[in-house]
């Protein structure tokens, strides 16, 4: 099989089994790319992976995107992005049609009730992997640490954290 196809089957999986929003896709996409694939190395995902995070729109459409632009050229990431975006899509008008209609049902409530844990330990499980390549130095700590105080307790906009760390690191990490 080419790489347009290992692509395409590698971003299929990723939109079919990515439930609970982007953040939680992000373990499968470094199981296919770094792990399966070899595609990326764990350093390289983590720079994608804050590309992804520092632009606007859905992480896990950039991620197949950078992915299949390094892998196949402009058409690898056509290949990589529609096949993530297919299985979504389809999914999403089925289940978003049967969800609305019946909402109000007890075992359709129960069903969303038991898949929210499990997106927060996908979470996790990210923050478990990325955490230990990605916060190095004791400068990266505090950058992290401050990060979060500010998007958690002050509610500052993540956009103004991303920015004030990109300055930061181009001064400083340079």
């Amino acid at each position: 099989m080419g790489i347009y196809g290992q692509l395409m089957i590698s971003f299929f999986k990723t939109g079919l089994f990515g439930f609970g929003g982007g953040p939680s896709i992000i373990p499968l996409v470094e199981k296919e790319v770094v792990t399966n694939y070899h595609w990326l190395t764990q350093e390289e995902f983590i720079d994608v992976l804050a590309m992804a995070n520092a632009l606007p729109g859905p992480i896990a459409t950039k991620m197949a995107l950078c992915v299949g632009l390094k892998v196949g050229g402009p058409f690898g990431a056509a290949a990589a992005l529609g096949a993530h975006l297919f299985p979504s899509t389809v999914l999403i008008l089925i289940l978003a049609t049967f969800y609305f209609r019946y909402r109000s049902v007890p075992a359709i409530q129960g069903v969303a009730k038991g898949v929210r844990p499990v997106v927060v330990a996908l979470l996790l499980v990210t923050v478990a992997n990325l955490a230990p390549k990605s916060v190095f130095t004791w400068e990266a700590l505090l950058i992290a640490i401050a990060c979060f105080a500010v998007v958690y307790f002050l509610d500052v906009h993540p956009i103004y954290p991303i920015i004030a760390a990109g300055l930061f690191g181009l001064f400083y990490y340079k």
